[in-house]
């Protein structure tokens, strides 16, 4: 996929729909300087704002392949190409847009990406919902560690939050 096509091409229609986007996900996980691998473009948009979202990426050629209240998955036929939307409310929308900052990313204009914390957050809740991301989601929150852009509390807490503790040890804490 050409995630700086596809993103370069999302966000100018979600701006256009007046719809305000973060990137989140493992090109944030990359634009925060951890290298791995993705396979798709994950975004954060208001629920408020789900509906126009959506119709932003139908308006590329996307297809919805699925749609739930919490999030949208969409790819275009015939290509690699894969967008998922994730809808977020209240507090949470509110914090992860006040605190997202513009970063460079594939060489082209500064696109707003979640800082660290609110991306640990997103990886420890993903893995709450669906224990099978472990190998994705405690790497690249062990690299957020590593590489000191979100400290051991702020982690804590968020295991403590989502009831998370069978994987302190996979972390390095209580090792």
């Amino acid at each position: 996929m050409n995630f700086a096509r596809v993103l370069s091409e999302t966000l100018t229609a979600l701006r256009e729909s007046a719809v305000p986007a973060i990137v989140v996900g493992g090109v944030a996980i990359a634009a925060h300087g951890v290298v791995r691998g993705t396979q798709d473009l994950d975004l954060a948009v208001s629920s408020v704002d789900a509906d126009a979202a959506v119709a932003a990426l139908e308006s590329l050629g996307f297809a919805t392949i699925r749609r739930t209240a919490g999030f949208s998955n969409h790819s275009r036929p015939g290509t690699a190409e894969r967008v998922d939307l994730l809808f977020v409310s209240g507090t949470t929308a509110e914090a992860l847009f006040a605190r997202a900052r513009p970063l460079d990313l594939f060489d082209s204009e500064s696109v707003p990406i979640v800082d660290p914390e609110h991306l640990v957050a997103m990886k420890l809740f993903a893995l709450k919902q669906n224990p099978a991301r472990q190998g994705i989601d405690l790497e690249d929150v062990r690299a957020l560690l590593l590489k000191g852009l979100v400290d051991r509390p702020t982690v804590l807490h968020y295991l403590d939050r989502y009831e998370l503790a069978e994987y302190r040890r996979a972390l390095g804490f209580d090792a």
